[in-house]
Parts: C-alpha cells; sequence; structure tokens
C-alpha cells in the first residue's frame, strides 16, 4: 500500500529542489531503501516529509515497487493545479534513474489494493462499481463501493479520486475524466471498476494522433457580434505539461478588409507565419496551445515556464510585425484558465 504524507509546516530555504536531491544522492536515497528493507520506515518517512514539506508544504509524497527500478518516488500536487509545476520541476531536476530509485510526480496505476483509513472500514478497489458516460470532451465517471454506506459525503470523494488515482494513474484522470461522482447507490448500468482503464484509455486514443501527440480542435462562433474562428490543442489540461504555468497572450492586429472581420488569404498567411517565428523563438520554455481571430485581432495563446525569460523572448520578437499593434499579456496560470473558454 502507497505511503501519504503531507507537510504542512512552512520552511523557506533558496533552494529548496537542490537541496532536496543534494540530501538524496549523497545519504537520503539510500537511507530510505534501507528502511523500507527493514520495514522500519518511520523515521526516513519524518525525514522525507519534512525535506519536501521545504519545498511546498501542499505537496504530498509516495514510495511504492518501480516499473524499472527496485522502488519509486512520487511526489505529486494530489490534483492541485497550483503546485503542479513546484513538481515537475522537482522531477526534472532529478538523477538519473537506478537500480534501486526511479521518480515521478504523477501517481501511476496500480494493482488492486485495499484504501485503510484509521478507525474507517477498508475499501478493497476491486469491489468498486462504476458508471462510465463518454461525451465529445471527456469520460464521466460515478464510483460506488459498498463501504460507502458507513463513510461521510467528504470520505466517500476522497476514497473516489484515490480509487481513479490508483485505477487509471493521475495523469489519465486529470487528462481524460471529466465530471467525477461518488455514488451512494449501484447505478443500472454499473461495471466492475477494472472495465474503467480500457474505456477510458479507448477513448484517449480515439482522441490522440498516431504519434501520441496532442489533435488540435476548430471552433467557431461570434463575439460582441463578431465571427470568431479559434483553434486549440485537444484536450487543454495543464496536467500534460504543469511546467508551463504562465500564460502569454500575444494580441497581433491587422487591417480589416472582409465583412466578417477575418483575415483574408494573404493575410492569413503572414499571420501564420508570424506565429511560426514567435514560437521559434521560445525553444523548449513553452507552447502555442491555441489561437482565436476575430474583427482584425489575432490572439496567440502561448504557455511558458515562468522561471525562464520565455515572455521577454516572446516580446522581443514582435518587433517586426508591419501591419498593426502587438500586445502581450502575461498571467501566472497554473491551471490554465486563460484558455477555458476553448476546452470544452
Amino acid at each position: 500500500m502507497p505511503i501519504f504524507k503531507r507537510r504542512r509546516r512552512n520552511a523557506v530555504q533558496a533552494d529548496p529542489i537542490g537541496a532536496f536531491w543534494s540530501w538524496w544522492t549523497t545519504t537520503g536515497g539510500a537511507a530510505v531503501a534501507d528502511a523500507v528493507a527493514r520495514r522500519e520506515p518511520g523515521g526516513a518517512n519524518a525525514e522525507l516529509t519534512e525535506r519536501i514539506g521545504r519545498i511546498h508544504p501542499d505537496l504530498e509524497w509516495e514510495l511504492g515497487p518501480g516499473l524499472h527500478a527496485e522502488h519509486v518516488l512520487i511526489v505529486t500536487a494530489a490534483g492541485n493545479p497550483a503546485q503542479r509545476a513546484t513538481a515537475r520541476r522537482w522531477l526534472r531536476a532529478a538523477p538519473p534513474s537506478d537500480h534501486a530509485w526511479e521518480y515521478a510526480d504523477l501517481r501511476r496505476p496500480g494493482p488492486a489494493v485495499t484504501i485503510q483509513f484509521d478507525g474507517l472500514p477498508p475499501v478493497a478497489i476491486d469491489e468498486s462499481l462504476v458508471s462510465i458516460e463518454p461525451d465529445s470532451a471527456s469520460v464521466h465517471v460515478g464510483v460506488h463501493h459498498p463501504a460507502f454506506a458507513s463513510l461521510s459525503v467528504d470520505t466517500q470523494r476522497r476514497v473516489t479520486f484515490l480509487i481513479l488515482d490508483l485505477v487509471l494513474g493521475e495523469e489519465m484522470v486529470e487528462t481524460w475524466v471529466g465530471a467525477i461522482d461518488p455514488l451512494a447507490d449501484a447505478p443500472a448500468d454499473a461495471v466492475p471498476v477494472m472495465q474503467l482503464l480500457p474505456a477510458v484509455a479507448g477513448f484517449a486514443a480515439e482522441h490522440t494522433l498516431d504519434d501520441g501527440s496532442p489533435a488540435w480542435k476548430m471552433l467557431e462562433g461570434t463575439r460582441d457580434g463578431q465571427r470568431v474562428i479559434a483553434t486549440a490543442e485537444y484536450p487543454l489540461r495543464s496536467i500534460r505539461r504543469p511546467h508551463l504555468d504562465t500564460h502569454v497572450a500575444v494580441s497581433i492586429r491587422y487591417p480589416v478588409v472582409r465583412e466578417d472581420g477575418l483575415p483574408e488569404s494573404e493575410m492569413l498567411d503572414e499571420l501564420r507565419a508570424f506565429e511560426d517565428h514567435l514560437t521559434d523563438r521560445l525553444g523548449g520554455s513553452g507552447n502555442l496551445l491555441a489561437h482565436e481571430t476575430s474583427a482584425g485581432v489575432r490572439i496567440l495563446h502561448y504557455y511558458v515556464d515562468g522561471t525562464t525569460p520565455a515572455d521577454a523572448q516572446l516580446q522581443a520578437a514582435t518587433t517586426g510585425w508591419p501591419h498593426g499593434k502587438v500586445t502581450l499579456t502575461t498571467t501566472p496560470d497554473p491551471a490554465w484558465e486563460g484558455v477555458a473558454h476553448l476546452a470544452g
């Protein structure tokens, strides 16, 4: 059973991620592995809780068997978008995996286990039943377990999320699952929980390109009586690139010739070339996730790593546009709320 811990007391340190990995590579990793082998995790757990709490008090951690190493250390934001970038930066600073340890920042699917909270009845995951309702954007899931009858609503919800994380893995839950509901009664269309993974994986495959990269979709509507055309990555979920925690909206003005306010073909070609120019300047510090065009303005929605000078790189690259004003608006946005209107 994974070990879940949370640190609640704040501590200040210039580089807590670097300090963690320095401790881990010198003495910490070996000490934790030894404690696991002796089945005496108390002291090692306390040390891990202390040092991960210095990175951020809301991060959670787990130990478990690795996929390619003997053990895995997982440090996760536990569904909190505000801390996903921190967890991903912790992972990106990790040493290479070896025979003893590998590392992750998202909970992985695991074998059927029993969830146990102090003072509450055990919840065997394989006794769960689920309802599965896909729509055009995501899969909505209801979870029922016989133990729910003796659990509070808050505990039912906590157990529901743990069940989904352990059956699907955190990334699949955050990317492809929509509404999540604990169900006091088993629905008529309920199926065993082990049917959930193939159902969600199949849905994901239908909405992903053959090389595994995200698909894009086109949207059309009106805003203030003006026609709007938009294209966006699908699905727009920050869990895919959690280190991109800053929204940079680049608004590009162009001359309006058409009655509907959209660019004519030659202007569209220029806008696309300018977009490519801006994207090339980012390198690996960010991605273009969506753009929308209406009434003489094309907005490019970039998400960048807020610890890099990516927004300044974009600003410097905008000086070459000859057809109108270009403005940048930079906003911290770890949950990608700035493109939520394009995520449906």
